[in-house]
């Protein structure tokens, strides 16, 4: 036993009831990735409207990027097991899409952003299962759900740090510099997201340090599932039905400015108010000064979103260590179906309420990745042994990818189709899909995946 209230594992691990400092140093380098990433996420939808494309390509754009990262999650998960070693594919990782990332700012055309999002996604794919593994590894198992919880928490707080960095960014060119060309703003401020991308690797080389090698798995290099029993996999089939309709965030964010263009109600808001109406009137038409409003508005509803998230992430967590897995995701899907139906409905409300009930949704939405994301991660280092940890969560991720591409594909393909068919009313239906996929995900989930009653605390 040890004196912060730890004991040892079988291969003389120190096992801490206290989140151990790898888990902490790692948490940092999610903050600090994430905030190079959300430099530019959330300003990606208006950023592909400016070089005149839309919904369809968007979801082509994250279905690609989402699959690719989970094809190489399975693969490093599966290698790092081979070799023992974790934090080799943590740096590779880590690095490939900090270097890579920037040249968003660089494109001339959206279609080109899928390669750029598709590398950026290598390097997750890289990183991500090695991470979650070493993580498993390296935590006692009764706080397996507060340590997720916390990494989570500290990537939503770097999706805070992102966009306000963005913001920031923006105003120095725009105010600073006195550029008036707001696509050639977004593009310098994508190209600065290099800056955190680089304190990224520098935190993983100095701080982040891997214990002693885990235990090599024993069979060759495979895809197998046969180390797996049924339960394991019936957690992986309901994931993939879940995925299919959960499209990308971007969507919510494309929906939130399509709220916001069509109500008025923050454009008529800054141009009320005299400081930032002289500010934007300096950009041209009402099109274009509209386009600048955008570009500042939407970081801002991005960094509340990952505000809730961070706040709620932990504490989550740590109540599936208590009250069990289950329960816990099956409460954040509800929550997803509840927003996505929700949205589905909006059209049917008058503009002025539209916009309040979007950013209302969009605060509740946030819940549901509190109270799944570390979860989910949780369930799996439970159903598992330790040698077979990086495959498991290399499957897990990749089951997830399974149905990234056509989630997104498929919802970009329903927003776009039904919006020329019915107008208005390509929403009504893509969220609508959603939420019901999310109610059938919850009903077997309760029905076919058994929860080991070992990892409730007593």
């Amino acid at each position: 036993m040890t004196k912060d209230g730890g004991n040892f594992d079988s291969k003389g691990i120190i096992l801490t009831k206290r989140i151990p400092y790898v888990v902490i140093m790692l948490g940092v380098v999610s903050l600090l990735t994430d905030a190079a990433s959300e430099m530019i996420y959330p300003l990606v939808p208006v950023y592909i409207a400016a070089l005149g494309s839309g919904a369809i390509l968007l979801g082509i754009i994250e279905g690609v990027a989402e699959t690719t990262a989970s094809m190489l999650k399975l693969l490093s998960g599966i290698w790092s097991d081979k070799t023992g070693k974790r934090k080799v594919f943590v740096l590779v990782g880590y690095s490939i899409s900090s270097l890579i990332r920037p040249l968003t700012g660089i494109v001339t055309s959206g279609w080109q952003i899928i390669f750029v999002r598709m590398f950026d996604r290598v390097g997750k794919g890289i990183r991500t299962s090695p991470r979650d593994a070493m993580i498993a590894s390296t935590v006692d198992e009764s706080i397996r759900g507060k340590s997720y919880g916390f990494e989570r928490a500290m990537d939503h707080i770097g999706a805070v740090v992102g966009p306000v960095l963005a913001i920031i960014t923006l105003i120095i060119i725009f105010v600073g510099f006195g550029l008036k060309d707001p696509l050639l703003a977004l593009r310098w401020t994508f190209i600065a997201a290099i800056i955190p991308g680089t304190l990224t690797i520098i935190t993983l080389v100095i701080f982040v340090k891997e214990g002693p090698s885990q235990k090599k798995a024993e069979k060759t290099f495979t895809f197998s599932l046969k180390n797996f029993d049924r339960n394991f996999k019936n957690y992986l089939l309901v994931m993939v039905l879940f995925t299919l309709g959960n499209s990308s965030d971007a969507f919510l964010l494309f929906r939130v400015e399509e709220a916001i263009h069509k109500s008025g109600t923050v454009v008529n808001f800054v141009h009320r108010v005299g400081p930032l109406n002289r500010i934007v009137s300096n950009f041209g038409d009402p099109s274009t000064q509209t386009t600048v409003i955008n570009i500042l508005f939407l970081p801002l509803v991005w960094a509340f979103f990952h505000i809730i998230k961070a706040s709620f992430s932990t504490p989550l967590g740590t109540l599936s260590d208590r009250i069990g897995r289950k329960i816990v995701i099956n409460t954040g899907w509800a929550i997803y179906a509840f927003v996505y139906i929700s949205f589905s409905l909006l059209v049917f409300l008058p503009s002025s309420w539209e916009i309040i009930a979007t950013f209302v949704l969009f605060a509740i939405y946030a819940l549901f990745y509190a109270f799944t994301e570390g979860t989910e991660k949780a369930f799996v280092a439970d159903l598992v042994s330790d040698e077979n940890r990086g495959t498991a969560f290399g499957l897990f991720n990749f089951s997830i990818g399974l149905g990234a591409l056509p989630a997104s594909i498929l919802f970009g393909f329903l927003y776009s189709y039904f919006d020329k068919l019915w107008p208005g009313y390509g929403g009504t239906v893509a969220f609508g899909f959603g939420g019901t996929i999310a109610i059938i995900s919850m009903i077997l989930l309760a029905i076919k995946v058994k929860e080991p009653s070992k990892i409730r605390l007593k």
